[in-house]
């Protein structure tokens, strides 16, 4: 019996330490001109726009800074309940705002959102918006 028990309890402390650990975050945004990603990984920050008129490409590496905060704002993000967030706004649907979408890759799955207004996302994705924004200020900054 104590056998069982210990047993049951190393099974139930490996499910505990086996939360799904994010290796890249993407965040798409597209209007009627064009459309942008946004690639991070622990290696690299990828900016890549797509337009009519113009297309452009930057690399650069992740700091370990802006890696910590991608991981700390989302803890609180359920993987599996992320394409059926709803957006608090559709200015979207009248070409208002960009469709803004994020993609979550953990090793064996990639989860995808419900699209909202550009950076402005369902209340359980804002604190990894508010990084993803920043980051993507900081590669515009570069060009």
């Amino acid at each position: 019996m104590t056998r069982l028990i210990m047993a049951f309890s190393a099974l139930m402390i490996l499910t505990a330490c086996n939360t799904k650990e994010i290796i890249r975050y993407e965040y798409k945004s597209t209007t009627m001109l064009g459309s942008r990603t946004l690639t991070i990984t622990k290696d690299s920050v990828i900016s890549s726009y797509s337009g009519r008129i113009e297309s452009n490409r930057q690399a650069r590496k992740t700091t370990a800074q802006e890696w910590e905060a991608l991981k700390t704002s989302a803890n609180g993000i359920k993987l599996e309940e992320i394409r059926d967030l709803k957006s608090p706004t559709n200015r979207r649907a009248t070409d208002a705002a960009p469709f803004g979408k994020v993609m979550l890759t953990t090793a064996d799955s990639t989860y995808r959102s419900a699209s909202f207004d550009g950076y402005e996302s369902h209340e359980m994705l804002k604190p990894l918006m508010e990084v993803i924004k920043e980051i993507a200020n900081s590669v515009d900054k570069e060009e």
